[in-house]
């Protein structure tokens, strides 16, 4: 049996395709859909809606929701950290959800699903190995550059988080020796201000 190489995360196997044929990755490595990741990290679960509206009333469609582990999973991809309406409904919808007593789990597509990110985001041990830590998922096209300061604050909170990922990810950056498009001076100072509180 061959072992499943994990790629890069992105929202559905159907965008995972689709950008690995219009926009292949340097590294040569390969996305892969968050509902295959689902399967393996939450393999009783079949419950999954994806992208249909939530609740009466409103006009929200959360990535991923499964009704019987009252979960909703959003991916949040470089919009989200590049817009500030984007970031403040972001916030908004999250509170949305939990009154309606549901766990919301954020991903974002800086930080990809390891075995240690999915036990920390989700409280779940998969034995299967998941995504090499070691690559990083950051570079000059979808670099801290980009983001608006809303954005880069939120991302320095999420990588304050991930360390590991934080460390391969600004060592990456660093390496693009190009201080300009890889931001990798703004992200640092982001996360060295939230380190010092």
């Amino acid at each position: 049996m061959t072992k499943k190489v994990w790629g890069f995360l992105r929202e559905t196997a159907e965008k995972a395709t689709y950008d690995d044929i219009h926009h292949p990755d340097i590294t040569g490595l390969k996305r892969t859909g968050l509902e295959e990741y689902l399967k393996v990290i939450f393999p009783k679960t079949d419950d999954w809606v994806h992208n249909k509206v939530f609740g009466k009333g409103y006009q929200i469609r959360p990535d991923y929701r499964s009704d019987s582990l009252k979960l909703i999973i959003e991916f949040d991809g470089l919009q989200h950290y590049t817009k500030p309406s984007e970031i403040e409904k972001d916030d908004k919808n999250t509170k949305i959800y939990e009154s309606f007593g549901y766990k919301v789990v954020r991903i974002p597509y800086f930080i990809q699903l390891t075995n240690k990110t999915v036990e920390q985001m989700f409280g779940v041990k998969v034995k299967e190995p998941l995504f090499d830590g070691k690559i990083p998922s950051l570079s000059i096209s979808n670099s801290p550059a980009y983001l608006c300061p809303a954005g880069l604050q939120r991302m320095a909170e999420e990588f304050v988080k991930f360390p590991e990922q934080y460390e391969v990810n600004r060592q990456a950056l660093r390496k693009a020796n190009n201080p300009y498009l890889s931001g990798v001076e703004l992200l640092e100072k982001a996360v060295n201000e939230i380190l010092k509180k």
